[in-house]
Formats: C-alpha cells, sequence, structure tokens
C-alpha cells in the first residue's frame, strides 16, 4: 500500500464517514484525471486498508471516496479495479450497493467491457449481476444506451442453460425494470428450462404484467419459498430500512466510544 499520495487524494483518508445517498462533489474538491491511477491505488488496496486500520480511523472510508471520484470522472481505466473489488468485497454492503451505480456512471464507452465480462459464465456470479445492476442504472442515466444495454443483458440472459438460476432471476428483474417487452420470447424460453430463481421477481406471467404484457395473473402465483407477488419488493424496502438503521446505530455507537474515549482522557490528566 506505500504509495505516496497528492494533497488532493489524501483527502480520501481524511473525509470519513461518507453520506449514503448524497455523494460529494469530487471535482469540486480538486480530484481530475491526473489522480486517477492514486485512486485505483487505493482500490486495489482496500482490503489491506480494511484490515489495517481501527473502527474510529477515518481511512476506513477512503475506497468509497476513491471510487466515488473515479465514476464522477468516467474513469473508464478503473473498471477493471471495480470489477476485482466486487469480486473480493462485494459482500460489504457499501461495495454491494455502489460499485454497480460506480460502474454506471462510467457512461456508454465501458458497454464492450461490461458485456465481456457479462457474458462469461465463469467469472463470479454476483459480480455478473453487478453488472447487470449497472448495464439497468446505464440505460436510465443514458436513454441513448438502452438498445445496448438491453442487448447484453439479452447476451447474458441466453446463456440461461450455464448461469446460476440466482444470475438468470437478477437479469429478468432488471430486464422488467427497463420496462423491455421486447425480450419476452427469450425470458420465457428461460423460465421454461426451469432454470430461473423464482424469489427474485417470480414467474414469467410477473414478468409479463411487469412489462405491460398483461394486466393481472392469469393463474394462482407459484408456491417457491417466500415469493408472492410484491413480496420481493416489500422485502427489498424492509431490508434497507433494517441497513438504514444499522448504520444510524453503528454510527451512534461510534459516537458514543469517541465520548467515551474523551471522558477518559480528561479523567487521567485530573
Amino acid at each position: 500500500m506505500n504509495m505516496n499520495y497528492s494533497e488532493v487524494v489524501q483527502q480520501c483518508f481524511r473525509r470519513g464517514e461518507p453520506d449514503w445517498k448524497d455523494w460529494d462533489d469530487y471535482l469540486a474538491l480538486g480530484f481530475t484525471p491526473a489522480h486517477v491511477p492514486e485512486l485505483i491505488h487505493i482500490l486495489e488496496n482496500t482490503a489491506q486498508i480494511w484490515d489495517q486500520v481501527g473502527e474510529e480511523d477515518p481511512s476506513e472510508w477512503a475506497p468509497i471516496h476513491a471510487w466515488r471520484g473515479l465514476a464522477q470522472l468516467g474513469a473508464v481505466e478503473a473498471l477493471p479495479a471495480m470489477l476485482r473489488l466486487h469480486e473480493t468485497e462485494g459482500e460489504n454492503d457499501w461495495v454491494g450497493e455502489e460499485i454497480p451505480e460506480a460502474l454506471a456512471k462510467l457512461g456508454p464507452s465501458v458497454l464492450g467491457d461490461l458485456r465481456e465480462y457479462h457474458c462469461n459464465p465463469k467469472n463470479e456470479p454476483w459480480t455478473r449481476i453487478a453488472v447487470a445492476h449497472a448495464l439497468e442504472l446505464m440505460s436510465n442515466q443514458h436513454p441513448e444506451s438502452r438498445p445496448d444495454c438491453v442487448a447484453i443483458l439479452c447476451a447474458g440472459l441466453d446463456l440461461f442453460e450455464q448461469n446460476d438460476e440466482t444470475v438468470n432471476g437478477f437479469i429478468i428483474s432488471y430486464l422488467a425494470d427497463i420496462n423491455a417487452p421486447e425480450t419476452a420470447a427469450l425470458v420465457e424460453r428461460a423460465f421454461q428450462s426451469s432454470r430461473v430463481d423464482l424469489s427474485i421477481m417470480g414467474d414469467y406471467e410477473e414478468f409479463q404484467i411487469a412489462v405491460g404484457l398483461l394486466k393481472e395473473r392469469l393463474t394462482s402465483p407459484p408456491k417457491y419459498g417466500w415469493f408472492m407477488p410484491g413480496v420481493h419488493k416489500a422485502f427489498l424496502e424492509l431490508e434497507e430500512q433494517r441497513k438504514s438503521k444499522e448504520r444510524q446505530a453503528e454510527k451512534k455507537e461510534k459516537e458514543k466510544r469517541k465520548q467515551e474515549k474523551k471522558t477518559r482522557k480528561r479523567q487521567k490528566k485530573k
């Protein structure tokens, strides 16, 4: 991790915990394309940073500031580092939530690289899902890229026999989020193969309803685990609320420990 970071990039190690939703304006903080190699270096050493720093050390948040800065700079050369980070640290809430958004912010110029990763069944399944999510986000942020994003998602789904069932389920859910009824024939074949995790968004009828091809179900919903129409969406909303409460509680606990530490120092001085 040894590297002499510039004064601008050192801000990543000093800014502390970022806001979960509102990103800082890193360009206003002085970040430029010249700082991209340093920011990528931080990403490549994320595991080491997190292993070495303590909970109250603002340095632990450096990787998040780094990938946000890279995304705002549109640093396409950071894409491999972002994918590797998700492969190794994808279970971390921040990584899992924000790397897809960061990839999307890199813009349509990375579509070729995203296609290459997404359409390789040998790649890490959850990172392939992250790429699929990035494509869904990019189709909204860059409407002109929608046809390409849909085509890449379909190319990934066309491998449904080789894909993990969870990968197929999420690709279909993102096609539904994009509202791509033109993909119905491929989606139907995937469902017919019994290679789709129904707990993601449901069965083919649910997809048809989501993209406007059906007004309501023609059959009873599948009895599959906890799935019922609308339950998955409600579950995700509750999960996000839970994570938000956990983050708030963790922040309060850190502030409490800091205050106790200050109190102990004052008592020692007395």
